[in-house]
């Protein structure tokens, strides 16, 4: 008899992390070893010694910086660019997605709403090409999805994506274009009415009653006209409307008055100047309406996000009601469908 040796190849990916944190310095703890790596110009120093680049290929390892401490699974490479330290961490795909799960679903949801995300944070992998040019395939902020290494990823979220292992969500044998967003705040958003040029007939308005429970469903934002014009890049405003709604909910033409002169803006670029300027948890999202009050701007608005697709505060409700996560996918795509791809 001739022993035939199984080989198993495991999926993995590049993914570039702590970029927000611009990190000049950080500290490795792999394998009982520790080394110091420092960014000078375009060269990694490694306790001291110039080096092209660090590797590790040991798997798992700790970051310290700032004050700030962070494991991972999978091994590490440092590079340096413009006195910064580029970290990239190559990772199975099954432990990415169970610290994606852990970073972008709500904190304590069930396992159908986790298994809901892990399809379409698996879905997102496939379809994403926003570092082509690139030495990663992800990076570790919301402009991919967010990841966080190990501090995210627990027993239920390695269930969920176990057990939704090989399924992608699907429309007409293709993969979809996938999105979520934090809550809806009662109604999911057309896609249109963000993006007008997206119109993904699984991507259109549903009702969503089971985000109740996020404190991002009702909110209010008051904001002087003087901060209001800075963050818009104008010299004042003196008035401002909303002239017109999608059939969703979202303030989808604002008008604004700046000296004499009228200007047209939609809703959801003005959400995000304004977020841009003055944070995220300024205008949640881009359904509210708005009122004058002496020289202040009162929003009342509904949601956290864009709108589209699945809402995290709806799927945990869902899961809250024993939906499976099936269930929870049919309702915020509709038309779609899970399958193995």
């Amino acid at each position: 008899m001739v022993a035939v040796e199984l080989i198993v190849f495991l999926f993995a990916v590049s993914v570039n992390i702590l970029s927000s944190y611009h990190p000049a310095s950080v500290t490795v703890t792999a394998g009982g070893r520790e080394d110091t790596l420092t960014a000078y110009g375009n060269q990694v120093f490694v306790n001291r010694k110039a080096m092209e680049r660090y590797e590790n290929s040991i798997s798992g390892f700790s970051l310290r910086w700032d004050s700030k401490v962070r494991s991972y699974a999978g091994s590490l490479e440092v590079m340096a660019e413009d006195g910064e330290l580029v970290l990239v961490n190559e990772v199975t795909e099954g432990d990415y997605l169970a610290s994606v799960v852990g970073a972008e679903m709500v904190p304590g949801a069930k396992i159908p709403a986790l298994a809901a995300q892990a399809v379409l944070c698996r879905t997102f992998m496939e379809t994403a090409s926003r570092h082509q040019n690139e030495a990663w395939d992800f990076c570790d902020l919301t402009h991919c999805q967010s990841y966080k290494g190990l501090e995210t990823t627990t027993s239920a979220t390695s269930q969920a994506v176990n057990e939704t292992e090989g399924l992608y969500l699907m429309y007409n044998g293709e993969l979809c274009e996938v999105y979520y967003h934090s809550t809806s705040g009662g109604k999911t958003a057309d896609a249109s009415s963000i993006w007008p040029d997206m119109n993904h007939p699984y991507l259109i308005s549903v009702p969503d009653p089971y985000c109740k429970a996020s404190p991002h469903c009702r909110w209010e934002y008051v904001v002087s006209a003087e901060e209001l014009a800075q963050a818009l890049g104008f010299p004042n405003v003196k008035d401002l409307r909303v002239v017109e709604y999608a059939t969703d909910g979202r303030a989808e033409f604002i008008a604004i008055k700046v000296n004499e002169e009228g200007l047209l803006m939609g809703g959801w670029e003005f959400r995000m100047e304004v977020c841009q300027a003055l944070g995220w948890n300024t205008l949640r999202s881009s359904w509210f309406e708005v009122e004058r009050d002496a020289g202040s701007f009162l929003f009342k608005g509904k949601g956290l996000g864009h709108g589209v697709g699945l809402s995290q505060w709806g799927a945990k409700g869902m899961a809250d009601e024993g939906k499976t996560f099936t269930e929870i996918l049919a309702h915020y795509f509709p038309g779609a469908e899970v399958k193995k791809w």
